[in-house]
């Protein structure tokens, strides 16, 4: 015999004292850390929820009356179909968020792209529809049908299998009585049949992984599916709230309610004729007689359609008389047209539809004013846009793993060439300027049309006197080349002018260094005396030649001596920043770290370096005057000599 077989309640309250010794041993924690306090959170709306409770049973029926209503008055479906063909003219794109975006992470979404879902829907065709719920219903829900995978190290796992729009109608929030979401219920991914009413731990089958709590309820044939905030995105447009939105039509009710008997009206008035136009009276004391001229009129009028009938009426009470009783007014008398329009233009502009967009002809009245509808729509869709760049575009993103690419929706209006070149100019200025300033400047993405070229900024910015002393040092070094070629040029023409003596003696050096291997010091030599081993290669003469005019091209030549700045270099200094130049070129002030310097500058390098000393300059010689008992008639003599 089991324990559980006497006592069975004594599971359950070992388990309910494990809990309160846990809870026991957290507040013990707490006080020997600190105290510990937090503030209360709430609910819907005691009101707000109770309200949501009782029109639950009616939402489905409500929200199928709007979606009628929308898809019935031309007047609402004009402008949302007008909002969804300019959020989604232009498609879908990927853009990188990073340089050298993998490619591969967008091999499963492309696929998603043409096919998400068992009905072979598109992933525009189903987000159109979300749209549509969303201008509608003001609630839109897109369900990201996931399967999960729990790892042996306890580790869950999701990727999603297809993309679906849920109808608003069937789609419930999972709250408590006291209005609280993700409260109510608590499922595992794994084992999702079973539903808890607390939290916990998955007891199925020894899962052991930790319940979730369930945001949102679907109702699908008569049964409850309970879902997860990971698997529903819910956005509202028009007002948003801690659960559900606000349709506008609500708001334009009347108004499209008016248009629907408008329209009804014109219609059994044309089609139907159930209502005759107007009514002819006549006062006679002879009816008779009028019936039966009625009906030879009648008779005439069909045998001859120009015939044209008289009749007369008797006058013997002085009463006689034909009145006309029209029973329908005309479209100008009820101002049928003028209240359409009016009534047009305010439910359009509660979508924010500018008149221009639905052919109106009275709205294209200038240039200025159909700027500025266009522009009033471009805000719209642009505002739409946002929606789903995001709340919608990252969730999507981050389900399928996706971390260096961004999904857009291309602004419809398009720019014209000349202005995409213009940006793209811009851009590259802007780019230059900051690698002017010290910016690291690279190419975003290669491969990159010429008007999406885009730069990325990184490093600081360098200081300008920094900037100047490498522009100083590069003019030195310009400088410094220059005096060195012209040393050159004058060392070779002092050569060629000394006198040339034992002229023999250096043509038999010279032969020897030629024709060495023949004893040619008795006569000069000529091409006669050559051997085919004495000819130059013709390669390395070919050779050679290429490069002397390269270097001639690049303003390169052979230095003979060093630089000023390897000079410096030479002497121990590994920073020098110059300051200036002796206007005669022969000393060159700098600074290594907090130090001042001055280089001694020879035509062939740096001679020494002194730390730099700064004197004050002497203020000019001061004329003073001697005192003297002279009187002002003898001569005073000034002191012009420099004072000690």
């Amino acid at each position: 015999m089991r324990l559980q077989s006497y006592l069975p309640e004594t599971p359950s309250l070992l388990g309910k004292m494990e809990d309160l010794n846990a809870k026991l041993g957290f507040l013990n924690l707490s006080k020997a850390e600190g105290d510990a306090g937090q503030a209360p959170t709430f609910g819907i709306d005691y009101i707000v929820n109770t309200y949501i409770k009782n029109q639950v049973s009616f939402r489905k029926q409500l929200i199928q009356d709007l979606q009628t209503i929308a898809f019935q008055v031309e007047e609402l479906r004009g402008p949302i179909a007008h909002i969804t063909g300019e959020v989604f003219r232009r498609g879908m794109r990927f853009e990188p968020n990073k340089v050298n975006a993998d490619p591969k992470q967008l091999d499963r979404l492309k696929k998603f792209l043409k096919d998400c879902n068992v009905f072979d829907q598109s992933f525009e065709e189903v987000l159109r529809q979300f749209h549509w719920d969303l201008n509608i219903i003001d609630d839109a829900f897109l369900y990201l049908h996931k399967e999960y995978y729990h790892d042996k190290d306890n580790t869950l796992r999701s990727r999603i299998l297809e993309i679906r729009r849920l109808n608003p109608a069937l789609v419930e929030f999972d709250l408590d009585g006291e209005g609280m979401p993700k409260a109510a219920h608590f499922l595992c991914p794994i084992h999702r049949n079973e539903t808890m009413e607390a939290d916990g731990t998955c007891a199925t089958d020894d899962c052991g992984l930790d319940l979730f709590p369930v945001m949102y309820k679907y109702h699908n044939r008569g049964e409850q599916h309970y879902l997860l905030d990971s698997e529903i995105i819910h956005v509202s447009k028009f007002n948003p709230s801690e659960t559900y939105g606000w349709s506008p039509i609500l708001t334009i009710f009347e108004k499209a309610l008016t248009l629907i008997g408008m329209d009804r009206n014109i219609y059994r008035y044309f089609f139907e004729r159930k209502m005759p136009a107007s009514m002819l009276m006549v006062s006679t004391d002879d009816p008779e007689s009028l019936k039966r001229e009625r009906e030879n009129i009648a008779v005439q009028t069909r045998q001859d359609p120009n015939f044209v009938p008289m009749v007369a009426v008797s006058s013997k009470t002085n009463r006689g008389r034909v009145d006309l009783v029209r029973l329908f007014h005309t479209l100008q008398e009820m101002d049928y047209l003028p209240v359409k329009q009016e009534i047009r233009e305010r439910i359009a502009a509660l979508w924010g539809v500018s008149p221009a967009w639905q052919g109106t002809p009275d709205a294209f009245g200038g240039l200025s004013t159909q700027t500025q509808q266009l522009m009033v729509m471009s805000r719209v869709v642009e505002s739409d846009q946002r929606l789903f760049h995001e709340k919608i575009f990252p969730l999507i993103l981050e389900g399928f793993g996706i971390t260096d690419w961004d999904l857009i929706l291309p602004h419809p209006e398009e720019k014209a060439e000349a202005t995409r070149i213009n940006f793209a100019s811009q851009r590259v200025n802007i780019a230059k300027q900051l690698n002017e300033m010290g910016f690291d400047v690279a190419l975003k993405q290669q491969g990159a049309m010429l008007d999406e070229v885009d730069f990325i900024i990184t490093g600081v910015p360098v200081p300008m006197s920094q900037i100047q002393g490498e522009t100083q040092i590069l003019a030195l070094t310009a400088q410094e080349e220059q005096l060195k070629q012209q040393a050159l040029m004058m060392a070779q023409q002092q050569a060629m002018q000394m006198p040339q003596e034992e002229s023999g003696e250096q043509e038999v050096e010279k032969a020897e260094g030629k024709y060495k291997d023949r004893n040619l010091g008795w006569k000069t030599p000529s091409a006669e005396d050559k051997m085919p081993l004495d000819e130059r290669d013709i390669d390395e003469y070919a050779e050679a030649r290429q490069n002397k005019g390269e270097n001639r091209m690049f303003g390169l030549e052979k230095a003979t001596t060093s630089s000023w700045m390897d000079g410096i270099y030479a002497k121990g200094f590994t920073n020098p920043l110059v300051k200036e130049i002796s206007p005669d070129g022969t000393k060159l002030w700098f600074i290594e770290g907090t130090k001042h310097y001055v280089a001694f500058l020879t035509p062939s390098g740096v001679d020494r370096v002194e730390p730099a000393t700064f004197t004050t300059p002497k203020p000019p010689a001061r004329k003073r005057m001697e005192p003297t008992n002279q009187s002002t008639s003898d001569v005073i003599r000034l002191d012009t000599e420099d004072d000690e």
